[in-house]
């Protein structure tokens, strides 16, 4: 037979146990703080509210975004602020090329005079 001293998976699970007693612990004392408590509740409302409102705005639709902003129908929205994310650096590399190509044509053409 074999022991749990013999056993890695023995170790582990003792592991595992004593990692889920620690958060366990580590959990009970942050809950047992008020203050943070409150704050975590007031966290959440926030998250809650701006999630609620998106999802109220998509569900709407464009026109119902114009009205709750005030906005005329019609007119036009304001500029869509920079840094959209993971495609910006790609639009960036093609644009890049398509300059240096640019430059490049007009140097063929000023060598060729």
């Amino acid at each position: 037979m074999v022991s749990d001293n013999d056993d890695p998976s023995g170790e582990f699970d003792r592991l595992a146990r004593r990692y889920l007693d620690l958060w366990q612990s580590q959990l009970s004392g942050l809950a047992a703080d008020p203050a943070l408590t409150e704050q975590i509740v007031r966290l959440f409302g926030a998250a809650n509210a701006q999630v609620a409102s998106a999802i109220q705005a998509a569900q709407a639709g464009p026109n119902a975004a114009d009205t709750a902003s005030g906005r005329a129908s019609g007119t036009a929205p304001p500029a869509a602020a920079s840094g959209h994310g993971p495609d910006d650096l790609g639009e960036l590399r093609k644009r890049m090329a398509a300059l240096e190509a640019r430059i490049a044509e007009l140097e063929a053409k000023l060598g060729s005079s």
